[in-house]
């Protein structure tokens, strides 16, 4: 199970709003957006599938697994202001 991290999650959250109101019809594309708008970079294709594939079938989804080169902040440390 993943870690839980919020601006992954809202990320996720984001792309799911979207294909609810049917604002975008590439929802792999937007997920990228969401990602870099939060600062997360990730080459992980197979990552970016399956949770684009998770958002489709539950638009509830929570983030299951992380991208495999998915580097979260330490808890220590905080953030830029």
């Amino acid at each position: 199970m993943a870690r839980y991290n919020r601006d992954l999650q809202a990320a996720v959250d984001a792309t799911s709003v979207a294909k609810d109101a049917h604002t975008t019809t590439d929802l792999l594309g937007y997920l990228r957006d969401q990602l870099a708008e939060r600062d997360i970079e990730t080459t992980d294709e197979d990552w970016l599938r399956r949770t684009v594939e998770a958002i489709d079938a539950d638009p509830n989804y929570m983030v299951e697994d992380e991208p495999s080169d998915f580097e979260a902040p330490r808890p220590d440390q905080a953030p830029d202001q």
